[in-house]
């Protein structure tokens, strides 16, 4: 499954007239550090990164809509800003994002995140993130905020000229994102989503391709009813029994089907008939994680529709009824951090795509998000039946860090 994300940076105002060129890395002097994260910090990124993992899907989620997001590669790109950050517009973006470390320490324990992700590698699973940076050519950034960058998220800066080539450069950006995602997020930035005013591109990308422990066989998949808005549906739909994590939780169903090498899961949340926007409510008030804890090993006779999800959103609506609203105001953001005086830099847009699809050998998924600052055959039933015929949420997340790598709501497989 491809994750990938994407954070964009447009600014305000001028910069001094180059020649346009091809972007080149001009920073890779500062390497990446190898970090001693606390246990405590860590935690605070999980139950952090988990409870906006639930918030941003409920904010989101549309009726009768499939809904897919990478939460682990928005914080990511959002966390890049947060260094930049400064006064207000930092303390907005730290509650929004549900950040609870400072700058620093969250680039530390990002930075310990990604190398312990590293280690889900093996002969049935791939597992990348990648992170850059594309500066304006003419433009003086901050020299600690480029070092953090370095430092924290293995990003170097490299550069674009948007003020006089903004298609060239967001074609370079597009094709970095579908290197990184396996062509699976070909275009991510449309057009207008980079223009002449963009003076910062800060992007992230995850891959992931994962095999089931357990998978179906295609013999187990045939039609089924799916009770999708609007009127049922026959879909096909993958059959299965066998000892899963099982949870009967307060209108809801829990069960999690393990990947291959045991780090990553795939946790459905089925809601009780008429449930879902109750279950999403709790979702945004607790985060996915504590409604999986207790899971417990059961035999149950599993029924899940086969699906694909690509879906895009301009995330910036939704960030701003989180609360992040002083970023996005030119003049009145206060991104002094990355380069100039308070008020010259402001997000300008907030691009997050997404692809998941979900069959008998396993998931393949991608995502990206720009954020622009413009200056089978079945036994005998057992007892435990999860039948998924009808909309629900899903968590895909690493088991051992507790990171939510994506989340999303299907309505219509």
């Amino acid at each position: 499954m491809p994750i990938g994300m994407l954070l964009l940076a447009a600014g305000c105002g001028s910069a001094d007239r180059t020649a346009t060129v091809t972007s080149q890395l001009v920073r890779a002097d500062v390497p990446r550090a190898v970090p001693s994260v606390s246990s405590a910090d860590a935690a605070a990124l999980r139950d952090g990164n988990s409870l906006f993992a639930g918030r941003i899907l409920a904010v989101v989620a549309r009726d009768g809509q499939n809904v897919a997001l990478s939460p682990a590669s928005i914080s990511q790109a959002l966390a890049m800003v947060f260094p930049g950050a400064r006064g207000a517009t930092a303390s907005e973006l730290a509650s929004a994002l549900d950040f609870r470390l400072g700058p620093d320490q969250l680039g530390g324990a990002f930075n310990a995140l990604d190398r312990s992700l590293e280690a889900v590698n093996g002969p049935d699973t791939t597992l990348t993130v990648a992170n850059a940076l594309y500066g304006q050519i003419g433009q003086r950034f901050n020299e600690a905020f480029l070092r953090a960058l370095a430092r924290d998220y293995g990003a170097g800066l490299r550069t674009a000229d948007f003020q006089h080539a903004a298609e060239a450069a967001r074609a370079e950006i597009n094709a970095w994102v579908s290197e990184q995602t396996h062509g699976k997020i070909p275009d991510l930035l449309g057009p207008g989503d980079v223009d002449p005013s963009t003076r910062l591109m800060l992007v992230n990308a995850v891959y992931l391709k994962a095999k089931w422990a357990s998978p179906f066989t295609k013999q187990s998949t045939f039609p089924a009813v799916f009770h999708a808005p609007g009127g049922a549906l026959e879909v096909p739909t993958m059959h299965q029994i066998g000892v899963f994590g099982y949870r009967q939780g307060a209108g809801y169903q829990a069960l999690e089907l393990p990947y291959r090498g045991g780090r990553l899961a795939f946790d459905i949340l089925l809601p009780s008939p008429g449930g879902l926007q109750s279950l999403l409510s709790r979702l945004a008030g607790e985060g996915p994680l504590p409604l999986l804890e207790g899971l417990s090993r059961q035999q149950v006779g599993l029924a899940l529709p086969k699906f694909r999800l690509d879906t895009r959103f301009q995330l910036a609506t939704a960030l701003k009824a989180l609360g992040m609203r002083l970023a996005f105001e030119p003049g009145s953001a206060d991104l002094s951090g990355i380069a100039g005086k308070p008020g010259y830099l402001y997000i300008g847009t907030v691009v997050h795509e997404a692809y998941l699809s979900v069959d008998e050998a396993g998931t393949e998924a991608a995502a990206a998000t720009g954020v622009g600052i413009r200056a089978t055959a079945m036994p005998a039933p057992p007892e435990i039946q999860v039948v998924v015929d009808r909309p629900f949420p899903f968590v895909l997340r690493d088991v051992k860090t507790g990171a939510v790598l994506f989340t999303g709501v299907v309505s219509r497989p």
